[in-house]
């Protein structure tokens, strides 16, 4: 991590960031005001900073790649918030709305994370047997989103376990319901601090769909990693192949799964030829990262 910059008066960039925004505060100033605050201050200094920004703006950063590392500092930030400091969590599922949005993957540790003593990158693995054979516990819905089908299952609790998706549209600019927001704010409430309410299958190809495609999953993960591997899956369509994927969560029968599987096909629709296919691993948690295919390279495959 980069250490304090101190170049100008971090004191009077964060009263700058924390008033109501009438003008765009440059992400720059941002991270330089927290990496130069004292930790214990970082916190409170992040939570003025959001709470002056209204949900335009945050939408806003989300859209360049330094704003989307602002955001994540800030929300990093507020991770390490005291449990006097209210209102920080409702501040953290706006920064994690925002951050959903970005087409930019953040930093694997923002400033005011703590890279876990354990952490490992991701691991390949072989053919996925079928781990979630159907049982009477277990539901199944389908769902066809404009040119995308999908087919979650779900236990008997409604927590997902599994989902396949066909895939060749992206949605762009496809704002969230209040009821997909409050959706994701419960699948947060079932994990552990930090946490999200991540999609199995990404909001950008299914839209609202509500908790059978949501679980706790870690805030770092969501927008680093994951969001590079959404990426690439909506690089490939654009490219103009389709991508068959299956996400399969572990260990069921849990609130937080530990594990995320993810097994995907690229496939040319012309021809019906698979012509790149990956299966990778996840821990569900922080400092995990994912080596796409860049988009360059697609044409050729």
């Amino acid at each position: 991590m980069l250490g304090p910059v101190r170049n100008g008066d971090p004191q009077n960039d964060l009263a700058i960031t924390a008033r109501p925004q009438t003008t765009p505060v440059e992400p720059e100033s941002i991270v330089r005001s927290l990496r130069a605050a004292p930790l214990t201050e970082r916190p409170q200094a992040a939570f003025d900073v959001v709470s002056g920004m209204d949900d335009a703006r945050l939408f806003e950063l989300a859209g360049s790649e330094s704003g989307t590392q602002a955001l994540a500092a800030l929300d990093g930030a507020l991770a390490e918030a005291p449990p006097a400091l209210d209102g920080a969590r409702g501040q953290r599922l706006r920064l994690g709305d925002a951050l959903d949005r970005s087409p930019h993957p953040v930093d694997a540790n923002p400033i005011g994370s703590k890279p876990p003593h354990d952490a490992v990158p991701i691991a390949l693995f072989g053919a996925l047997p079928s781990i979630f054979p159907a049982t009477s516990a277990t539901t199944q819905t389908t769902a066809h989103i404009g040119d995308n089908t999908v087919t979650w299952s779900n236990d008997s609790q409604g927590r997902p376990i599994r989902a396949e998706a066909d895939l060749s549209e992206v949605f762009e600019g496809i704002d969230r319901s209040s009821e997909e927001t409050d959706a994701q704010g419960e699948a947060a409430d079932r994990g552990i601090e930090g946490d999200q309410g991540g999609h199995l299958i990404g909001h950008r190809f299914v839209q609202d769909q509500g908790l059978k495609n949501l679980f706790p999953q870690n805030g770092n993960f969501n927008v680093s990693a994951y969001k590079t591997l959404e990426n690439e899956w909506a690089d490939w369509i654009e490219s103009g192949k389709d991508v068959r994927i299956t996400v399969d969560l572990t260990p069921k029968g849990q609130d937080r799964p530990a594990r995320v599987r993810v097994s995907y096909e690229v496939v040319d629709p012309a021809s019906g030829d698979v012509v790149y296919d990956q299966r990778v691993t996840f821990r569900n948690q922080a400092g995990q990262h994912y080596e796409r295919v860049p988009r360059a390279d697609m044409a050729n495959y």
